[in-house]
């Protein structure tokens, strides 16, 4: 893994406050009524199981392109696009389905030894992220921790100079190893 020394040692917490469906008081209440993702799913058959709680909620000034501005501060920092990995799908609430996965980036092609990896779907103007590290691929693979790449992303994006908030949302989608159910709110620009 890339060391974290590049990064600012700290993020400083904006008060950041999001207005949609589904949320109250920083709350989501329930992801059909919300553009905010709360899981990941795998599909099994007919059925959707969740497999990885969604940990950080980009806020973006405008929907056109705004899944591309996300990924660019991961590409800028030499993350891989399109690398391989298992298909998820999220819950669209406006489309009443669940949708493949929009975007997705990780530290390496294989993460044969452990990588950061993350997934990406982008309703109105939201992006919902789920990051996490994984273990290395051998005996099997596994997820090494979710809150240390949710951390170590909310320095990447502050130091693109997004407005980070950690914790921010509470998702009520606390997961073992390690993540606590809230969500960071990463804002985009003057909003």
């Amino acid at each position: 893994m890339p060391p974290d020394t590049e990064l600012a040692t700290t993020v400083e917490s904006a008060d950041a406050q999001l207005t949609v469906p589904g949320l109250e008081d920083g709350r989501l209440t329930d992801e059909r009524d919300s553009p905010i993702v709360a899981y990941q799913y795998r599909q099994e058959g007919s059925t959707y199981r969740p497999t990885a709680p969604i940990n950080l909620v980009f806020d973006l000034e405008e929907p056109a392109g705004g899944l591309d501005r996300v990924m660019s501060v991961l590409e800028a920092a030499g993350w891989v696009r399109a690398p391989e990995e298992y298909v998820r799908y999220a819950y669209d609430y406006e489309a009443d389905e669940y949708v493949r996965q929009e975007a997705t980036a990780a530290e390496t092609y294989y993460g044969t030894s452990g990588r950061r990896h993350v997934r990406c779907w982008q309703f109105d103007t939201l992006v919902s992220m789920q990051a996490h590290e994984d273990t290395g691929a051998r005996p099997k693979h596994g997820i090494e921790s979710y809150t240390d790449t949710r951390e170590y992303l909310e320095k990447l994006y502050a130091a693109a100079d997004w407005r980070v908030t950690p914790r921010a949302l509470s998702l009520e989608n606390d997961e073992p190893p390690d993540h606590d159910g809230y969500a960071t709110l990463i804002t985009e620009g003057s909003r």
